[in-house]
């Protein structure tokens, strides 16, 4: 499994504990009851729902912060979940290069959602790496 449908499972697992209202742990021993990941797509797609679980009210704060005039309850549960991998993997993925985070998520939405959604998560994910780079800056 490439790193690109490894990002693609971490974005369904995330989804469906945003819809499910269960912890990763539950969602992945569902998945893995009937899947299985090589070693190195499974450290991935873990930390991305660990961390991403960790860090929620950060990441979320982050998201709600950079929405001008949207509540992140507003969000369809898919751009949440897609916001939500690309703002972890900015922020405590430095192994993944922030481009690449970004275009990914674009696509994703693209794909689940269409173009207009594309666009608002290209737009939101912009504004975190503007956010970051004058954090880094200070």
């Amino acid at each position: 499994m490439t790193r690109k449908k490894a990002r693609e499972l971490a974005f369904k697992l995330l989804y469906q504990i945003e819809i499910q209202k269960e912890s990763p742990q539950y969602i992945l021993d569902i998945y893995y009851g009937e899947n299985s990941l090589e070693e190195k797509e499974r450290e991935y797609v873990e930390d991305v729902l660990f961390g991403s679980h960790k860090n929620k009210h950060e990441i979320n704060g982050i998201i709600s912060r950079l929405l001008e005039g949207w509540r992140i309850e507003r969000l369809t549960k898919i751009s949440l979940s897609i916001i939500t991998l690309s703002v972890y993997e900015i922020l405590y993925r430095q192994d993944i290069p922030d481009s690449v985070s970004i275009s990914e998520a674009v696509t994703l939405a693209k794909r689940y959602e269409g173009p207009e959604a594309a666009s608002f998560v290209n737009g939101v994910l912009a504004s975190v790496l503007k956010e970051k780079g004058a954090r880094e800056r200070e």
